[in-house]
């Protein structure tokens, strides 16, 4: 009865590492080190993926995920992306977590705010080994022009 015990625990614990659950990090290693800038402050706005002609919403995060999807601060007013977009709606994060239902894509369209908010934005994966120091100090050195651009 003990073993049987342990083993669901140890199931349990093993599921909520593998969603993610309670695992702390500054970002992912294995995905894309997107750095960029933006022409306001959109840290605390909700981001999310249009398509090319900006008719549709492709992307959004659901209210439970949004919160962690907070970008990180760098150097220099720099910014790493934890979520997905293109584009950010007049809708802060802690509201739209706070939200108990879904937004329609409609919704998500009248609340666009800027749909071209990037003034620099680079995809740094390959020379940063998914180290935020490393994406500093390219920034501190002027180094960001190693990244691949992505505009």
């Amino acid at each position: 009865m003990i073993y049987r015990s342990l083993f669901t625990s140890l199931v349990f614990v093993f599921v909520l590492a593998s969603c993610g659950v309670g695992i702390p990090g500054p970002s992912s290693a294995t995905g894309p080190m997107v750095v960029y800038k933006t022409r306001g402050d959109y840290r605390d706005l909700v981001a999310v993926q249009l398509s090319e002609d900006g008719g549709s919403v492709l992307a959004f995060p659901g209210p439970g995920d949004v919160l962690a999807q907070r970008p990180i601060e760098l150097e220099d007013n720099y910014l790493l992306k934890r979520m997905v977009g293109n584009a950010y709606l007049a809708l802060s994060i802690e509201a739209y977590a706070a939200e108990s239902r879904v937004y329609t894509e409609d919704e998500l369209l009248e609340l666009l705010l800027d749909t071209k908010p990037y003034l620099e934005i680079y995809d740094c994966s390959a020379c940063s080994d998914g180290d935020t120091a490393v994406i500093n100090q390219l920034i501190r050195e002027g180094g960001l022009g190693r990244c691949r651009s992505l505009r």
